[in-house]
């Protein structure tokens, strides 16, 4: 399994524009082979952060949804993060809880 975990900071007034605009990716990427989860997050308690957060079933279906962003629905450029920050990690199966 494979994890990306991201982090966006946004102007708070623009975080709720700054998923809905990510909405159709979202849906897209969700459809993809591999793809378990995927989804943009508002923080709870910081209203300038969104979280993403990916789990692929295995490295090459997280690379088959990269190579595919050109034919993926791209969010406008407005509202943009101010900064982010994304990272793949490598993961066993896990252990439920």
């Amino acid at each position: 399994m494979v994890i990306v975990l991201g982090s966006f900071q946004v102007l708070p007034v623009e975080r709720d524009a700054f998923i809905a605009d990510r909405v159709a990716l979202m849906e897209h990427s969700r459809a993809e082979a591999g793809c378990i989860t995927y989804a943009f997050s508002a923080d709870p308690i910081d209203p300038s952060v969104v979280v993403l957060t990916e789990r692929w079933a295995d490295r090459s279906s997280l690379d088959a949804h990269i190579a595919g962003f050109s034919s993926a629905p791209m969010p406008p450029e407005n509202p943009a993060a101010i900064t982010r920050e994304v990272t793949v990690y490598e993961a066993d199966g896990g252990t439920a809880l």
